[in-house]
């Protein structure tokens, strides 16, 4: 719900004037930063769960396979959440140049993607690495953790989408 009203840019959030030429050569490495930062959480969480996982569960006993990947997870959840802190950061740095309705289109799926992983990095993971993988729990929290996971694809995916749609 954008219009133009005497050269302003109008969106459902308020107005905001047109941007300058100094604008537009600061966003353009921002919205980089941005999309170079979700595309590398978006990729690594898709070769964690897509490809690695599977490959470590037919490859090794139960116990192997969770040995190997639990490492990885800390490591994934704190990547994921510096990733989503800088492409925050971005948005936020180039925010006088762009719509309010492109800041809440870029920076909601990324906030909700980093609550998703500090859930899953901070809460979650301590319990798993508490527990043995034959307890009735770790299936619980395995269910929680994959939506978790599957909410943070999505939200990065929604991001990608905002910042090449523009």
């Amino acid at each position: 719900m954008q219009g133009e009203v005497a050269g302003a840019v109008v969106s459902r959030y308020g107005t905001r004037g047109e941007p300058s030429a100094a604008d537009e050569v600061r966003i353009v490495p921002l919205r980089l930063v941005f999309t170079l930062a979700v595309a590398a959480w978006f990729g690594t969480l898709i070769c964690l769960s897509f490809v690695v996982t599977p490959v470590a569960h037919r490859s090794f006993p139960p116990r192997q396979a969770r040995r190997f990947l639990r490492p990885m997870f800390r490591r994934i959840y704190r990547l994921g959440t510096g990733l989503g802190f800088i492409a925050l950061i971005a948005v936020f740095l180039g925010r006088d140049g762009l719509p309010a309705d492109d800041i809440a289109r870029l920076a909601s799926p990324v906030a909700v993607a980093v609550v998703a992983s500090l859930i899953g990095g901070e809460v979650l993971l301590p319990k798993f690495q508490s527990l043995d993988g034959d307890d009735p729990r770790f299936a619980r929290l395995h269910q929680v953790s994959a939506m978790l996971n599957t909410t943070s694809i999505a939200a990065l995916l929604l991001a990608l989408a905002g910042a090449i749609a523009r």
